[in-house]
């Protein structure tokens, strides 16, 4: 299960999450242990305020500062490659863009809970779907599935890999859940955790079957949120689609080799992004 990680965590991985934490809780902390003192400096913290942006954005500003210092330009230019890669198969983009919007329209339609969009109103419904794009896909996803996950899949198989990031990116999401008027504040924390390790595994799949590409990162991203965000389905009935898909995927897709380490000897080659 593990190969070769002692390098490879202490080298990027471990700076990379520490620095991810310190942004985004240190920011958290401060608006909730001190917010009389938050708001005096920054003003109140909202979805929409800068400082929520930079706190959502920790990821990305981690990895972009990360593969710069210990890779120089060559690093940066790796990273951005992995965000602009769209050249796979077109099943790919149908999966994520057609057939992940209508499994949550489906959910919603069962559970009742459609939410009835407004087409009319455009200058409401472009702003919210624009910011659903850059606040959490765009926001994470170079630093999560572009510079962690490539690096955990050289110290540990896919499941393993999977599990670990979905784990430390669920968490990483907890000081949303003690500040009022965020979204997560409404949610239930076990369940959020629980569907973070699904779309992890969901979004390793996919990462692996498309090259380590990130843009397929941050459109499934996106998609489940515009499931839940404009779709109206509740992450409980959700979440419960997500483990299911997970699940079908770790026991129909044997040639991935979900406990087993991506090197050459077994039966697929080793992705080209794992050998930079």
């Amino acid at each position: 299960m593990v190969r070769n990680s002692a390098p490879s965590l202490q080298g990027s991985l471990i700076p990379f999450f520490i620095l991810t934490y310190t942004i985004t809780w240190g920011l958290g902390a401060f608006a909730i242990l001190l917010p009389a003192q938050f708001e005096a400096v920054f003003g109140v913290l909202t979805e929409n305020s800068p400082l929520y942006f930079v706190a959502v954005a920790a990821p990305t500003i981690s990895a972009i500062t990360l593969a710069f210092l210990k890779e120089g330009w060559s690093g940066l230019g790796r990273l951005f490659r992995r965000m602009i890669h769209w050249r796979f198969g077109i099943q790919w983009y149908a999966l994520v863009l057609v057939v992940v919007p209508i499994l949550g329209y489906l959910v919603s339609l069962v559970v009742g809970s459609v939410t009835k969009i407004d087409l009319s109103a455009p200058s409401l419904l472009y702003p919210l779907l624009l910011k659903l794009l850059i606040s959490g896909p765009l926001c994470e996803e170079l630093g999560w599935r572009g510079f962690a996950l490539p690096r955990l899949l050289k110290c540990f198989n896919p499941l393993a890999a999977s599990l670990i990031l979905g784990v430390i990116w669920g968490v990483w999401h907890l000081p949303s859940f003690f500040l009022s008027g965020f979204t997560q504040a409404t949610l239930s924390l076990p369940i959020f955790l629980m569907s973070a390790l699904c779309i992890s595994i969901l979004m390793t799949w996919i990462f692996l079957h498309t090259g380590g590409s990130v843009l397929i990162a941050v459109l499934f991203h996106y998609m489940v949120n515009f499931s839940y965000y404009i779709l109206g389905a509740p992450l409980p009935a959700y979440m419960l689609v997500l483990m299911a898909a997970a699940i079908l995927v770790l026991m129909l897709d044997k040639k991935l080799g979900w406990f087993r380490p991506l090197t050459p000897d077994i039966s697929h080659e080793v992705p080209s992004f794992l050998t930079n």
